[in-house]
């Protein structure tokens, strides 16, 4: 990354927004019948273009699509990607054979509204599909000067799309489909380089079920699937060779970004049945991995404290922190000084030139059940965007 590029306490959003009631009936339509397609097209960039213009007056500084053709961030790749279908809960339930057990890991997660879809493979994934194209198209058309690109991670994907009863009639392993996976994702980036990307971001949110609790769940439920438990070091094995070459990939590019965000679930605002624990749990993971900066939430007691993300590890040497510093799932507007106390505290571990400022994750992970409303993230953004620049007032001398 370039450090003279950005300022210390840059100000991005980690992904997804909300979107209209209207522009959520048009995509329902598309599905419906091809006529509505042209019309739905012409509302999401309308509606992409105002997220755009939102986040400007907002004073953020590197800007986001806003992820409005996303049902999650991951599903549309079940829209996209030949070989994968968008399945409900209703319809993984059936195929997952454990009906009462799913329906109580549902209900005790806060899920139970069948508002979650999920991408599974049937068959053989096409990996040179372009996933991303309208959304870049988009933010090029508004000449925003910075911006970023998510994608949704090889290891979320694999083990979101792997079902044993259906996937593995086209494919031995999950470990065969995490190559099909990694080549996807590779071939993206290499797109989305070639159209002038800077930021590229990696969305790993189930690293945080491997190794994080939720108190009130023996089921181990993640992003509209029943995942079986897993063995900790087995699966963050697996995760680390799923990511090395898609992070790789990004690194290989001069003058572009890799960062990799990472959240303990962000479907609900009951906080009670999120996961919960301290980084020490991924930090060495972390330190394993080529990567340029890592997102992370820390504006709830549930990630602990922020030492322990740099314990017995060297992170404090390597990394920029996108840290999370206001909570999307909550209505209270964290005030000015209490996001610029937070971020003091960062300022034991890292330098100002290595620490960004954004929430702990997307404001409409879900594009059925937003967690807040505009009047209220703008609030709460504009809040950040102030205590960035006291930030830089205080510890950046230019």
């Amino acid at each position: 990354m370039d450090g003279n590029l950005f300022k210390p306490f840059t100000t991005s959003l980690i992904g997804s927004l909300p979107r209209s009631k209207e522009l959520l009936l048009l995509k329902e339509s598309c599905k419906k019948s091809e006529k509505y397609t042209e019309v739905y097209l012409q509302k999401y960039i309308e509606e992409t273009n105002k997220v755009i213009s939102f986040q400007k007056d907002c004073g953020i500084e590197v800007i986001v699509s806003g992820e409005l053709n996303r049902d999650n961030y991951m599903s549309y790749i079940g829209e996209i990607v030949d070989g994968v279908k968008l399945l409900t809960l209703e319809e993984l339930k059936e195929l997952t054979g454990n009906n009462e057990n799913f329906r109580k890991s549902l209900e005790e997660m806060d899920a139970s509204d069948n508002s979650m879809n999920s991408p599974i493979c049937f068959e053989k994934i096409n990996t040179e599909v372009r996933l991303n194209k309208k959304e870049i198209e988009v933010l090029k058309d508004s000449s925003v000067e910075h911006y970023k690109c998510t994608l949704p991670s090889p290891y979320l994907l694999t083990r979101s799309m792997w079902l044993k009863e259906i996937t593995g009639n086209s494919y031995e392993s999950r470990n065969e489909l995490g190559e099909d996976v990694v080549k996807l994702l590779r071939h993206e980036i290499r797109e989305l380089v070639k159209e002038g990307v800077k930021i590229i971001q990696i969305d790993e949110p189930i690293l945080s079920e491997v190794v994080f609790t939720n108190s009130k769940s023996d089921n181990s439920f993640y992003w509209g699937a029943l995942s079986e438990k897993v063995k900790v070091d087995k699966e963050l094995k697996f995760a680390k060779s799923l990511l090395t070459p898609v992070l790789a990939e990004i690194r290989k590019y001069e003058g572009v970004t890799s960062a990799m965000h990472v959240c303990r679930g962000n479907w609900t605002t009951d906080e009670s049945v999120l996961l919960h624990g301290t980084y020490d749990k991924l930090g060495k993971f972390f330190d394993s991995l080529d990567v340029d900066m890592l997102a992370l939430e820390f504006s709830t007691p549930r990630a602990g404290e922020i030492e322990k993300l740099f314990f017995n590890n060297f992170l404090d040497t390597k990394i920029i922190l996108g840290f999370g510093c206001i909570n999307p799932r909550s209505e209270r507007i964290e005030s000015v000084e209490e996001i610029v106390e937070r971020v003091e505290e960062v300022l034991q571990f890292l330098p100002p030139e290595k620490i960004w400022l954004n929430p702990d994750c997307g404001f409409a992970t879900f594009a059925k059940r937003p967690l807040n409303p505009y009047p209220i993230i703008q609030k709460k953004l504009k809040n950040m965007v102030a205590a960035a620049q006291i930030l830089r007032e205080r510890y950046y001398k230019n």
